[in-house]
């Protein structure tokens, strides 16, 4: 579980990766996990389809 100042972190360095590189981060975690989530929210944002 990421506290609240590294899930900040971690969703500022996601915003600001390419598309192609958010669907890498969430494959690499197995869709699992608090980074996945973060994954998971910038691709549903972004409407990317995995």
């Amino acid at each position: 579980m990421l506290d609240e100042a590294n899930a900040a972190a971690v969703r500022l360095m996601v915003e600001r990766l390419a598309d192609h590189d958010v669907i890498k981060v969430f494959n690499l975690t197995g869709g699992l996990g608090p980074v996945a989530d973060l994954a998971a929210e910038q691709m549903k944002i972004r409407e990317l389809d995995y």
